[in-house]
Order: C-alpha cells, then sequence, then structure tokens
C-alpha cells in the first residue's frame, strides 16, 4: 500500500527541494555572496532556462533572485568563462539553458543524436558549400570568442534566407549546428544577446545514453522532491517512455518511492524522493519566473499549485487575461497572485502594469491567505525586487484590464 501525503506537504517538499524557504537577501551583497548563491542555487535546480525576455529581469537571472534575495547576475558571466573556477555550460537541456559541468557531460548524446539528425539546411550548405564547415571552424578558432554572425561577416557571407522565421546565413547555420553537435562552445553573450563561441577543449568521455538517462532522472528527481513521470522527463526535456525503465530502477532501489497525494479533486499518485526535504511550513515571499524549474512543467504546476499559467508574450494583446509577462507570486507554500512587472529604467520606475488574482479553484476558501495578507507580502517583495534592479520607485496601473488587486496594491504604495 503506497504512502500518503496531504497536498500542503507535497507543496512543501517541492518547494525546499527546490532551494525555497532560506533568508532572502534585501541589499546588494558582495561578488564573493552573489558566486556562493548562484552555487546553492544550481545545487537545487541543476540548471537555469534562458530566455532573452529582458522587460523586467532575464529568464535566466531570476531563480537565483527567488532562492536567495538580491545577488549580482554578473558572476554568472564570468561562471561561463573556461577555467578552473568555471561552474556553468549553455547546454540544450531544458530548452537553451545553463547547466552544471555535470549535466553538461551527461547531455552528450543529445548533442550526438543532432549530429545525426537530417537538416535540411545542412545538405544545401554541403552541397553548395562544401568547405564552409571547415572554414567556419577555422574563423572561430582565429577570432573567438565570436558570435555567428561576426563569423558570417569575417567570411563575406551575408545572404540571408527568405521568410519571417530564423533568416540565418549558411555560415550562421554552420556555426549553430557545431555549438548544437558539441564541437562549439558558447562562453559569454555579448550585449545583442548573441552566443560567443570558442572552439571545444577536450572532455571526458561521455556515459552512454542508458546511464546518462537514468543519472538525469535521478538529478530531476532530486531536484524536484515530488513529482510524476512527466514532470521527471520534462525537467531535462527527455521523452516519458525514454525515462520509464531509469524510474523503475530508482523504485527498486529505493531512491523513489510511490505516494498517493490527496488532492480535492482526488487521490494523485506521484513518486517521492528518498532523501526529499521534509515538508516544513515555509515563511516566504518571492516572484517567480514563468521559466523556473518550480514552474517548468505546466500540469505539475497546476496539480500541486492549482494554477492555470500561460505565458502572455505568444498571445496577441487583444487576448492577453494577465499581461505579457506576469511573474507568479509565491507566498508561504501558495501562489495567491501574480504580476506582470516593467522595468523603466529610463525613468528609474518599477512599472506594476498588471496584479491578477490567482482563482485557485481547487484550494478550500479558509486556506486562502486574506489578500490584505498577500498584498502587504507582495508590497515589500516588490520594493526588493526595485533594488536588485537599481529602480528608485514603484508604480502601480490601475483600470480596467490591470487586476482585481491592482487598485488595492495602489493604495498599498501610496498612489490615490
Amino acid at each position: 500500500m503506497s504512502a500518503s501525503l496531504s497536498w500542503t506537504a507535497a507543496r512543501r517538499i517541492a518547494l525546499r527541494a527546490q532551494g525555497m524557504g532560506g533568508a532572502r537577501r534585501s541589499e546588494h551583497p558582495t561578488t564573493a555572496t552573489s558566486r556562493r548563491a548562484l552555487a546553492r542555487t544550481l545545487e537545487s535546480t541543476q540548471l537555469l532556462q534562458i530566455d532573452s525576455v529582458s522587460v523586467f529581469a532575464r529568464a535566466h537571472h531570476l531563480p537565483v533572485y527567488t532562492r536567495t534575495g538580491i545577488w549580482d547576475p554578473a558572476v554568472l558571466d564570468r561562471a561561463l568563462r573556461p577555467g578552473p573556477h568555471r561552474i556553468l555550460h549553455e547546454s540544450l537541456a531544458h530548452e537553451a539553458a545553463l547547466t552544471s559541468p555535470e549535466v553538461h557531460r551527461l547531455l552528450a548524446f543529445r548533442r550526438r543524436d543532432t549530429a545525426e539528425r537530417d537538416w535540411g539546411a545542412l545538405r544545401e550548405i554541403a552541397t553548395s558549400s562544401p568547405h564552409l564547415f571547415a572554414r567556419t571552424r577555422e574563423a572561430v578558432a582565429e577570432l573567438g570568442p565570436v558570435s555567428a554572425a561576426a563569423v558570417s561577416r569575417h567570411l563575406g557571407d551575408l545572404e540571408r534566407g527568405e521568410g519571417w522565421g530564423w533568416r540565418r546565413t549558411s555560415t550562421q547555420w554552420a556555426v549553430e549546428y557545431l555549438f548544437r553537435t558539441g564541437e562549439l562552445d558558447c562562453v559569454a553573450r555579448n550585449p545583442q544577446f548573441e552566443r560567443l563561441y570558442v572552439p571545444v577543449e577536450e572532455a571526458p568521455g561521455p556515459p552512454g545514453r542508458a546511464a546518462a538517462v537514468g543519472e538525469l532522472v535521478s538529478r530531476a528527481a532530486r531536484c524536484l522532491g515530488i513529482a510524476d513521470a512527466g514532470a521527471l522527463a520534462d525537467y531535462f526535456r527527455l521523452r516519458v517512455r525514454e525515462v520509464r525503465p531509469a524510474i523503475e530502477d530508482l523504485i527498486s532501489r529505493g531512491e523513489l518511492e510511490e505516494v498517493e497525494v490527496a488532492h480535492p479533486a482526488g487521490q494523485r499518485r506521484m513518486l517521492l524522493h528518498a532523501e526529499a526535504p521534509r515538508a516544513r511550513r515555509l515563511r516566504t515571499a518571492a516572484l517567480v519566473s514563468p521559466f523556473d524549474p518550480i514552474v517548468f512543467h505546466r500540469p505539475r504546476l497546476e496539480h500541486l499549485f492549482d494554477v492555470d499559467y500561460r505565458i502572455g508574450i505568444y498571445t496577441p494583446a487583444a487576448r492577453r487575461t494577465t499581461g505579457y509577462y506576469s511573474l507568479l507570486f509565491l507566498h508561504g507554500d501558495l501562489i495567491p497572485a501574480r504580476v506582470d512587472l516593467r522595468a523603466d529604467r529610463a525613468r528609474g520606475v518599477l512599472e506594476v502594469r498588471g496584479t491578477y488574482r490567482e482563482p485557485l479553484p481547487h484550494l478550500p476558501s479558509r486556506s486562502r491567505p486574506p489578500d490584505e495578507e498577500v498584498l502587504d507580502a507582495l508590497v515589500a517583495e516588490l520594493g526588493r525586487a526595485a533594488r536588485w534592479q537599481g529602480l528608485e520607485g514603484i508604480e502601480v496601473s490601475t483600470g480596467s484590464g490591470t487586476g482585481e488587486l491592482s487598485s488595492a496594491l495602489a493604495r498599498q504604495c501610496g498612489q490615490g
């Protein structure tokens, strides 16, 4: 018979496994403290998903802030540089992500798969420009760290493809292929957010595919604390059928245990890691990126936290219901609200363009925190977020489309 857990306990385990629940800084720390904050976050997450949207803060900067408070993201750039102190590699993990060196090595099978895949653009290059790959390798070795666009200019390749999508030159396609197959290493991003490449140095031989998948599933299970097969597979973008043998192995070895999680909509069977943290109450309030590992797997977010989230950046403006790039607001072990933020750096103002109450349809009313409590915590968190981004004021939008909590938040912030 499977062990049973309450819905609340499952949420708390999930959050603590992700490094939530500790003290968060409200003032700017030293470089050494920021580097330790980054390292501690990676211990809990194993990766930071990359995204170019910087309307408030870049997605790969937010998980460290969510867990530890104010930190200096400049240490992340230094942590990518080759050398003895490197702790990050850019990999195709959960989409494009910054990973620990160990995870990067485990994902070598994905790079091998990419090398064997049939790319239409590359077939054309191989036919029309058979020497392009050799010239591209030589240019990166000569110029690196260098962007694909700069390599293309260096080789005089300025002809881009037609259409609205990825309009790359042949050289840019070649660079992308060499990166995805493991011949090139990304060691930085330039101000235009383009990867900067160098040739890959010799690395220890990677494990076989089955062993690598088994270790990745084990790491995902530890990071999540409690999950189902779908969430375990999604963490490193593996297929569910591919991870099932690894899950069965982890169960047989006692690393995972099947448990029943009580839920108002019915019992849910999940997998609990043997070293998952205790379900202690969390006294935390934090903004959470939609690309944070806490909320990677949207079905798990809905099952554990009762939140149905769809990011607005991919939705036409007229159809958005909760803003362009809303961050989830974690309060204790619940997500009772979300806020659509924009950093207006020219004015030095953190704009709160929308403040929305989460419906939490399955959560009993007696378990919901009052709006006043949520807003008090949110005001403090917005102040911390503004300081982190070097902004001096907070400006809350109110009126149609700005959410059910916007007027009350504006009053809390001294507006009106």
